[in-house]
């Protein structure tokens, strides 16, 4: 493809795009991720993220929370103000909206190592609660405190400055932007985490999303991102679960005109972005995989920073504005 950006030969684009070596890219890459990356059971959601979970989801925190406040104030902090409040749900409320992230995550790690934290791959011999009203997660107790612990990576400081760098840099909110980062990742280090929001800011309640993607084609003027959902199970053998995945419907359809993309949430009658933009998120699994460093640890200014470190409060600023202005004193690493 590289040839096709050399001058003079771009106008050969069209009649190579009517080849049919040409439109199989277009197609679904691997009609088998589904069934490889899923597990069995669906996303479930939790109200209440333990210093457990927390302490293990990084390195370098204190197994012991009494201690804390004298020798781990900003990790106590950031636990209290953050952790507790905005992992189950943005808005920093006590209704857990999901484990979407988790469960994407470890998937992602026990297939690429075969296994992760003692559990084996395949990750469809871990069954589970498949009801779409309040499931309870896999039957395994243990496996879900392990996703807790994974769900909680997404607060890493990796993560933290990969969600600044692409929304406020990229933008995040242009799919073209995502749709190219989407196929980097993949094509450099394999399926990756996409992650998506239903509006710019989702600290109104309209929420967000983490899938696998393990694909991205498209033509000049439409891009797919291939994505495995876990509100959507190949092990449940119906038409709003496998159906999905055997009617190559499971991607992000991204405009690669004017930067616009959609997505049918599992239960959902509009489609994603709702009546505005929202944000497409490309996280390596080499960058939030591993148990990373906690934002605080590098001395991130403490008390309403750490309120709103991911989204605003609902004052009128958009996320990352209060982040960018504060970004000056956290030391340089």
């Amino acid at each position: 493809m590289k040839g096709l950006r050399m001058r003079g030969v771009l106008v050969l684009l069209p009649v190579l795009m009517a080849l049919p070596g040409v439109i199989a890219r277009a197609q679904n890459p691997d009609p088998t991720a589904p069934a490889k990356y899923g597990f069995g059971f669906r996303n479930f959601a939790d109200t209440m993220y333990t210093w457990d979970i927390y302490c293990h989801s990084y390195f370098g925190v204190p197994i012991d929370p009494s201690q804390t406040w004298g020798t781990a104030t900003f990790d106590r902090l950031f636990f209290e103000q953050v952790f507790k409040r905005k992992l189950p749900n943005p808005a920093g409320d006590t209704v857990g909206l999901g484990s979407c992230f988790g469960i994407s995550l470890m998937s992602l790690m026990m297939n690429r190592f075969g296994g992760y934290y003692g559990y084996c791959s395949p990750t469809s011999a871990y069954r589970g609660d498949t009801n779409h009203t309040n499931p309870k997660g896999p039957d395994d107790h243990t496996l879900h405190r392990i996703i807790d612990i994974m769900h909680g990576r997404q607060f890493s400081l990796a993560a933290v400055e990969t969600y600044l760098d692409q929304f406020l840099t990229e933008p995040s909110t242009d799919s073209r932007k995502g749709f190219s980062r989407a196929q980097e990742t993949i094509q450099k280090e394999g399926p990756c985490l996409v992650s998506i929001t239903a509006k710019t800011n989702p600290t109104d309640g309209s929420g967000g999303h983490t899938l696998i993607a393990y694909g991205a084609t498209g033509t000049v003027t439409q891009g797919k991102i291939w994505v495995v959902d876990p509100n959507r199970l190949w092990a449940v053998n119906t038409s709003y679960d496998r159906g999905w995945y055997q009617g190559d419907s499971n991607y992000i359809n991204c405009n690669l005109t004017n930067g616009n993309w959609n997505f049918r949430m599992a239960g959902d009658t509009l489609d994603w972005p709702l009546g505005g933009t929202g944000n497409i998120i490309i996280l390596p699994l080499s960058l939030v995989g591993p148990p990373g460093r906690v934002p605080s640890s590098l001395g991130f200014a403490v008390g309403e920073l750490l309120a709103k470190l991911f989204f605003s409060d609902g004052s009128g600023e958009t996320p990352g504005e209060d982040i960018l202005r504060h970004r000056a004193v956290r030391p340089e690493r």
